[in-house]
């Protein structure tokens, strides 16, 4: 609040409090006062509590969850009376707090988890999914992804709305108390001291990361749609993985806010992200109309039920700057890491690559660069897919233009072992940035989170360019 005093902006907060007990100090050590504050008031209605009652009604749903006697016999002579537990779909416009809603409900379902579990046994995990490219959850802008956690997911950063991913670095570092602040006086209490465990302050999420290479999920719709497949089958792999207790808790899906409008095939990829995640829990967050559209695109599958929510006051959507800083923040976050106490900092190394020694591809065609199909003449079809690999050519005139400043998904299939099919649709191991290009000398340079040889020859270039200032 400080920081964010000084320079002159505006910050907009909401706080919930089940006692409504508690207000707003006279003064603070940090120096904010009510009198620095624009409007404080006190709402009369919450949308929390409707969004615990519903965290209720999903743990009820877990309880109840069965799974087949065939799936725990392996007998075809055992019927399929499977009482399915629920998978979550949550939709709704821009702005409107599904991110938030989602983590909510995943910290009251691990919170509860943990209490019942105690010491006896370890707590199983939730299925997070993201499908918001924009978002860049647990890496950077541009990713769609997935990640089963058992603990509390933090906000202890911007570029990490969901939680710390592993990284490279070293641990975040937790001074011990000194003599001289534990000498303090009687009277006032002692200072506080974060724990020296990071899992207790900033769990670590082990996330699976596709790189859709885009901010939109309509810049090339065929691979996005080809990667959201590829995001339930590991959901479902992941999730009969790690036993009952993670099946029976199921899995949130995070869809983008664009979804929610019907031009542009928002409601298609709706109801292709049920029927790919077997959705059974549909909620629309925000306005009525959205929720009776949901309704009626939903008539004919019996096995959604639609469940309005309402939006809560907090939730406000970004304008394109505000958006545009929080994009760059994430990637800078990537590499450098940060802030400090929470995520720790990083040192990437830059490398020099020969040319001959990479390969650089995106899927598809460039956007912008080629005519819509229906352009073409009758009878006539398009010699390059857009799940295809495209070399990029780096000895080209514009070579510097499409490279230079972008980011390149290091992929974890390997093109010549596995196919180019594994490579359009599998997972990725990390990024490098590039930050120059030498077509005289033939070379190439790169931020890379480790040093020494790239672990893939083939990189995936996309839309996203990023400064390092």
């Amino acid at each position: 609040m400080q920081a964010i005093r000084n320079s002159g902006c505006s910050c907009l907060t909401s706080t919930f409090d089940w006692e409504a007990k508690r207000r707003l100090t006279e003064a603070r050590p940090d120096g904010l006062t009510r009198r620095n504050l624009d409007s404080v008031y006190v709402a009369s209605e919450s949308a929390l509590p409707t969004y615990f009652n519903l965290h209720l009604s999903l743990s009820r749903l877990r309880l109840l969850a069965r799974p087949s006697s065939f799936a725990l016999t392996r007998d075809l002579s055992q019927p399929d009376d499977e009482v399915a537990p629920p998978r979550v779909l949550i939709v709704g416009e821009r702005g409107v707090g599904k991110s938030t809603l989602l983590k909510m409900l995943v910290n009251w379902r691990n919170r509860g988890e943990r209490a019942v579990c105690g010491t006896a046994r370890a707590p199983s995990g939730v299925t997070v999914v993201n499908l918001d490219a924009s978002e860049g959850q647990w890496t950077l802008p541009g990713t769609i992804g997935l990640a089963s956690t058992s603990a509390i997911l933090p906000t202890t950063s911007p570029a990490a709305p969901m939680g710390t991913s592993f990284s490279s670095g070293p641990p975040v570092p937790f001074p011990p108390p000194t003599a001289s602040t534990s000498a303090s006086s009687t009277d006032a209490p002692p200072p506080y001291h974060p724990p020296v465990n990071v899992d207790a302050y900033a769990p670590l999420v082990d996330p699976l990361v596709f790189f859709a290479g885009h901010l939109s999920s309509s810049t090339n719709l065929p691979h996005y749609e080809l990667l959201m497949q590829s995001v339930a089958d590991a959901a479902k792999r992941k999730v009969d993985a790690a036993g009952v207790d993670s099946w029976k808790a199921g899995w949130m899906v995070d869809t983008p806010g664009e979804w929610a409008e019907k031009k542009g095939g928002g409601w298609e990829r709706i109801k292709a992200a049920v029927r790919a995640f077997e959705i059974n829990v549909l909620l629309v967050v925000g306005s009525e109309r959205s929720y009776v559209e949901m309704t009626k695109l939903m008539n004919t599958n019996k096995t959604v039920t639609v469940v309005r929510v309402p939006k809560s006051d907090g939730a406000s959507d970004l304008d394109l700057s505000t958006l545009a800083r929080l994009q760059a923040l994430q990637t800078r976050a990537y590499f450098y890491g940060g802030p400090a106490l929470t995520q720790g900092l990083l040192s990437p190394f830059s490398i020099i690559v020969r040319l001959s020694d990479i390969r650089i591809v995106r899927v598809g065609e460039q956007a912008g660069s080629h005519a819509p199909s229906s352009a073409l003449p009758i009878g006539a079809t398009r010699l390059t897919r857009d799940t295809e690999l495209v070399e990029v050519d780096l000895e080209g005139p514009r070579a510097a233009s499409e490279v230079v400043n972008r980011v390149l998904a290091v992929p974890m299939a390997e093109e010549e072992r596995d196919g180019q099919e594994k490579v359009v649709k599998g997972p990725v191991m990390g990024f490098v940035w590039v930050s120059a290009l030498d077509k005289d000398k033939k070379k190439i340079t790169l931020l890379s989170p480790l040093p020494g040889r790239l672990p893939r020859k083939t990189l995936i270039l996309g839309s996203i360019d990023w400064v390092d200032s």
